[in-house]
């Protein structure tokens, strides 16, 4: 029998991450011999560990190799721990995008359209994602959005039913409260679903709805069976109603009535257009604001406790027009929406 042959890898640690689990650090690295900077997950091989477990996350992606999903450079060992090596992307997360600022829909269509194609491809190598949120996914540097993150990816079976017990709590489906801990398919179809609400609420809301619905498991199961959490009628008046509709119909508690793959959904999401999708949302305090983007001239709304709006076009010299239709008290929502979905 000829033994695997085992080579160095060398690389020098630039910045910490973050932790990724209880027994992984991520870092910045610069490899020497690639002379590039790339992602470590660094996972100690602590008491009861199976490098095997480890190493299915490389394979994993491995396996899962797509322009929308990250790839894996390279997994190695040594005496104390695993590493796991991907590409480096400056431009963060998801998550920390929708730190700095709210999405327009245009780019949430853009975004959840890349995420899908990459998820379809881990589904179509018969595995389950299972942990499809905001941190998970990466932003490249032609800006397109990359399924991350393969730690709790488990492979289906005949039927298509994969176990996974290790979930992170707010992306549970009902599904997850009938304890056999089997699912397919359609579970990440409901996190998909509630990546997109996310991207369309913000983050920020999409906490304080939980900490103010579920407050013990009941509490969980019934706001899931009831439909209100997360609450679908919290959605900013910029977003499209079929979009709407689309993101409610993956969170839907009967998986019968979810879509049944990521292809139907980009399908659906093919035809909205319009300049809804280019507005740009922001709150203060009990103002909400939306602003045209790609506009030299961009039209701006200012609507305080969804009442008494303002609105005028904001020049590049600073000086401003009003638009006489849109400033009055005592506005109808619909009012509102008809103007971001035609920008007159």
């Amino acid at each position: 029998m000829i033994p695997y042959q085992r080579a160095e890898v060398s690389f020098k640690k630039i910045q910490e991450i973050g932790p990724d689990g209880q027994n992984s650090k991520v870092y910045i690295v610069h490899d020497e011999h690639l002379d590039a900077e790339l992602v470590i997950k660094e996972i100690d091989k602590a008491e009861g560990f199976s490098k095997n477990d480890f190493f299915e996350e490389a394979r994993n992606l491995y396996s899962s190799s797509h322009p929308n999903v990250v790839q894996i450079s390279y997994a190695c060992e040594d005496v104390d721990k695993i590493y796991l090596a991907s590409p480096y992307y400056s431009n963060g997360s998801l998550k920390d995008i929708m730190r700095s600022r709210y999405l327009t829909a245009r780019e949430i269509i853009r975004y959840s359209t890349h995420i899908l194609n990459g998820l379809h491809n881990v589904h179509s190598k018969g595995l389950i994602h299972f942990d499809i949120k905001p941190d998970n996914i990466l932003i490249s540097d032609r800006n397109e959005a990359l399924v991350s993150d393969f730690g709790l990816t488990k492979a289906t079976n005949a039927l298509g039913e994969a176990v996974q017990k290790k979930l992170y709590v707010k992306q549970y489906p009902i599904e997850v409260f009938r304890g056999t801990h089997t699912y397919d398919y359609r579970f990440d179809i409901y996190q998909i679903g509630l990546l997109m609400y996310r991207m369309c609420v913000g983050d920020n809301e999409f906490d304080e709805q939980y900490k103010m619905k579920v407050n013990s498991w009941d509490d969980f199961v019934e706001v899931l069976s009831k439909k209100s959490f997360p609450d679908r009628k919290a959605y900013p008046k910029h977003i499209p109603k079929k979009l709407q509709t689309i993101i409610n119909k993956c969170l839907n508690p009967d998986i019968l009535l979810r879509y049944q793959s990521c292809i139907e959904i980009v399908n659906a999401m093919s035809d909205i257009d319009g300049p809804i999708l280019d507005w740009l949302y922001s709150k203060e305090n009990e103002v909400e604001i939306w602003k045209e983007t790609q506009k030299e001239s961009p039209k701006v709304i200012k609507l305080c406790n969804n009442e008494t709006c303002e609105a005028f076009i904001e020049y590049a010299d600073g000086k401003t027009r009003r638009i006489t239709a849109l400033c009055k008290d005592n506005i109808k929502g619909k009012e509102v929406i008809s103007f971001l979905e035609n920008g007159k």
